[in-house]
């Protein structure tokens, strides 16, 4: 009897799991803090479709670089055709600013600028993962559109369904779920952890030796930074700076535990960018880094992001 009565309360137990995660996973928040993420990744993703982007004259590798390698050559390399995807960038994104034809529009901006990325990186020679974690928080919020998008027009349009009046127009406005947050501080910790165990992995743990570093701030790095200067003064230490910035990045996994993990990993990761910037200035990490200050970094506390559980 006994061990039945175990059983059934460890059943009991497993089947209230997942409703107590869902049911703080779907609490909200007003949305200001998510409106202005989503006006954040229109402004970098309307930039991008703007700035000019060179293409490599050359044979292509058969290695695919991207999910549209697939395209035929002749229309990866029109353009034409890549003057029309930044201008579909542009339009889709500002529809979505202005909650023209939403959800779809969102989906539009995201299949557009990863379009545009993706013609980019198939006419390179090189690349950087520069925009990879803009276009995976648009994905995060244009789901967010996708299943709210008429408590969010509701609440920006100042209406109340229901006709239920000022209170509970002040009820509309928290629309803003939790898992739309956390999905993209996970997001940010996954794609910096994911960097620091490839390098690991690649190059064992003698990656961080210092003399790499050294050697790029060398060939490609900025003259006059100061911070380059730094790391050219002592191997010594540059071999801990570099080891400091591999531990961090592999750490950043963490931020999903704790908030004070987050603003801790999120201030030494905003460090190695501000490094990186300074140092590499033409690397183009402006926009990760930017990610980095909004989502990790105490901007929820000072913008009021507060969910009531």
């Amino acid at each position: 009897m006994a061990s039945s009565k175990q059983t059934d309360s460890a059943l009991t137990d497993r089947e209230s799991l997942p409703t107590g995660w869902s049911t703080w996973l779907l609490d909200r928040a007003h949305l200001r803090y998510g409106v202005i993420s989503v006006r954040i990744l229109l402004v970098v993703v309307i930039l991008v479709a703007l700035f000019p982007i060179e293409f490599s004259i050359g044979p292509r590798s058969e290695t695919p670089a991207t999910m549209f390698a697939w395209l035929p050559v002749g229309l990866l390399r029109n353009g034409l055709f890549f003057t029309a995807v930044r201008i579909g960038l542009v339009v889709a994104a500002l529809m979505w600013w202005w909650r023209v034809w939403t959800p779809v529009s969102c989906w539009l901006t995201v299949g557009f600028g990863l379009l545009l990325w993706s013609l980019r990186m198939e006419n390179l020679t090189n690349g950087a993962h520069v925009f990879n974690v803009t276009n995976m928080l648009l994905v995060v919020h244009a789901m967010w559109f996708q299943f709210y998008h008429r408590e969010i027009n509701a609440a920006l349009d100042g209406t109340v369904a229901g006709g239920a009046g000022e209170l509970a127009s002040e009820a509309v406005q928290r629309c803003y779920p939790r898992w739309v947050f956390m999905l993209c501080v996970f997001y940010l910790g996954w794609f910096h952890s994911l960097a620091g165990f490839t390098k690991i992995l690649s190059s064992g743990f003698g990656w961080g030796n210092g003399v790499s570093l050294q050697l790029w701030t060398k060939l490609f790095g900025w003259e006059p930074s100061p911070f380059g200067q730094l790391l050219m003064y002592d191997d010594r230490l540059t071999t801990w700076m570099q080891t400091g910035a591999l531990v961090i990045e592999c750490a950043c996994i963490l931020v999903v535990f704790n908030r004070w993990l987050r603003y801790g990993l999120g201030f030494g990761l905003f460090g190695f960018y501000l490094g990186v910037l300074t140092t590499f200035v033409t690397f183009g990490f402006h926009f990760n880094a930017l990610l980095v200050v909004w989502f990790l970094l105490p901007v929820d506390w000072w913008f009021g992001l507060k969910f009531s559980e």
